[in-house]
Order: structure tokens, then C-alpha cells, then sequence
């Protein structure tokens, strides 16, 4: 038989997010996700994030998903370095000029300050699910990226209890990193 996946910590990132959503757009407003298509048949992550997050919203009556902004796959054979580029996230903002907030699950563009400007500009606010590097540092640095979850850096100490809620599944495998726990990170 083929091992089991727990997909709870996955589910409890999309849950989370809807919370962080409601919070920064003050409990009302339009979401644009971007995200890889994931696949149909079998156990998936990005599925699970993706299908908590829609239903974690449906609670939210004055909060609504607008059309998910699906990013083509490489081509097979090709190397998927998991990232919107600049041009597909500029493409995005333009095709939904009423979003006020940008869910990226398939990696955050390379940082530029234009780009960051261009997100201010229009008040919107950035959510990623990514892993961590000085890009993501530079995004949080620069107030454009409202909330990053990414890795944990570390293990959760020795005796933690069993994860009940959605915020104990995200703790246990990831981080939720804003500009101001920025300097909580190591590095």
C-alpha cells in the first residue's frame, strides 16, 4: 500500500489565509488567487490550499473570490522554477482592476520596486505561500507583500501539544511572516 499524505497542515494554510484576508481588507472585499492548475487525481497540496481557502471565503459573505488566474505549466520536460513572472503578475493586475488582494501559490516574481510601487499604488494587498529567500525579504521589506507563509526554520520544541485548530497545523509545519515579524527571522 502507498503511504498516507496529511493534508491537514495544507488545508489549515488556506484556512489561515482567508483569516489574514478578512483582516487586512477589513472584513469585505475581492481576492484574485494565482496559481498553477494542480492536477486532478491523486493527493495535492496546492489543491488543498486552494479548496480550504474557497470555503473558508464562502463564511465570509462580504468577502468573494474573483476567477482564479490560472498560470500555464512548462512545457514537459522543461524545469518548473516555480514562479509568476513579472509580466503574468502585471497581466493579472490589469485583468482585475477592482481585486484588492493578490493570493499567489505559485512562487512570488523576482522583487522590483516598480512592481512593489505598482501594488501600493493601488492599495492591493499581496499574500504568498512560498519559500523563503532574500526576494521574499525584499517584498516584505518593502510593505508590498502584506503576509508571507512559508517553511518553518525550525522544529516545534519537544512536548508541543497535538495541533487542534487551523493556526496549530499552519504553526507546526510553517510561518506566517509579516513585515512587522520580519525581524524575528534568523536571517
Amino acid at each position: 500500500s502507498s503511504p498516507t499524505i496529511n493534508l491537514r497542515p495544507s488545508a489549515a494554510v488556506g484556512e489561515v489565509l482567508a483569516e489574514e484576508v478578512g483582516r487586512l481588507l477589513g472584513g469585505r472585499g475581492t481576492v484574485v488567487l494565482i496559481s498553477r492548475q494542480p492536477p486532478t487525481d491523486g493527493p495535492n497540496a496546492d489543491r488543498e490550499r486552494i479548496d480550504a481557502f474557497a470555503s473558508a471565503l464562502k463564511h465570509r459573505a462580504t468577502l468573494k473570490l474573483a476567477v482564479t488566474e490560472w498560470l500555464p505549466r512548462p512545457p514537459l520536460g522543461t524545469m518548473d522554477l516555480g514562479v509568476v513572472t513579472p509580466e503574468q503578475f502585471v497581466a493579472a493586475l490589469e485583468k482585475n482592476p477592482d481585486a484588492n488582494a493578490f493570493l499567489v501559490l505559485a512562487g512570488l516574481p523576482p522583487f522590483s520596486q516598480p512592481l512593489a510601487d505598482k501594488l501600493t499604488a493601488r492599495s492591493v494587498k499581496l499574500l504568498a505561500v512560498c519559500g523563503y529567500s532574500a526576494d521574499v525579504r525584499r517584498w516584505l521589506e518593502s510593505k508590498a507583500l502584506a503576509v508571507a507563509i512559508v517553511p518553518r526554520f525550525d522544529d516545534p520544541t519537544a512536548g508541543t501539544p497535538a495541533p487542534k485548530t487551523a493556526k496549530d497545523w499552519l504553526d507546526r509545519e510553517y510561518q506566517l511572516v509579516t513585515p512587522e515579524t520580519l525581524s524575528l527571522l534568523p536571517y
